[in-house]
């Protein structure tokens, strides 16, 4: 099977569901952005991403029959990644490294010109107060944040993945925004 930049999702899965050795092609396009998310989200070690995307993708391969086009495949695929980075996270948060969030200072500028507030903080400073909300806000809204500004995903999107309506979404992203600026804050008053 020839596959580039332009090849849908869905003929990467008819391709994968009529030749076993095709379904490499679906990790090829998705490894690198759940092994992301699945940092953002647990702080997992990379063994332990590593083994959490083998459990993913063996998942994936295992229910891609029930795959319904309904849903879009990518959200499809992050709620598999979703619920198997969680289940794992709540069995080892105890021994976790802390969130990454170098890559996404400019999710913290983002948020704060949402809100009119502005910041104008040195780089190191900025990260180690995302870190500090991040861990310290509740689950469902560091998950709502994460896909929402690192992932770019739409309030659609989160809402398939997380198995809600997108009212709930959005009333819980505005939340979640609110929760993380105000821990944000109490970082920077430390």
């Amino acid at each position: 099977m020839f596959v580039d930049n332009d090849t849908s999702d869905h003929e990467l899965i008819i391709g994968a569901l009529e030749d076993v050795d095709n379904f490499g092609h679906i990790i090829d396009r998705y490894e690198k952005p759940l092994d992301r998310y699945i940092r953002s989200i647990s702080g997992a070690r990379p063994e332990d991403r590593e083994d959490l995307l083998q459990d993913i993708f063996l998942s994936v391969y295992q229910n891609l029959r029930s795959y319904k086009p309904t849903m879009k495949f990518s959200s499809w695929i992050y709620r598999i990644a979703h619920n198997k980075t969680i289940s794992w996270w709540r069995k080892h948060k105890k021994e976790l490294t802390d969130i990454s969030v170098d890559e996404h200072i400019d999710f913290v500028a983002t948020l704060f010109n949402e809100n009119n507030i502005q910041q104008d903080l040195d780089r190191g400073h900025v990260a180690e107060g995302t870190k500090y909300a991040l861990e310290n806000i509740k689950e469902q809204y560091r998950q709502m944040l994460i896909l929402g500004f690192w992932e770019e995903k739409s309030y659609k999107e989160i809402a398939e993945i997380m198995g809600s309506s997108v009212g709930t979404v959005g009333t819980r992203m505005k939340r979640a925004k609110k929760q993380f600026i105000s821990k944000f804050n109490d970082y920077e008053q430390n």
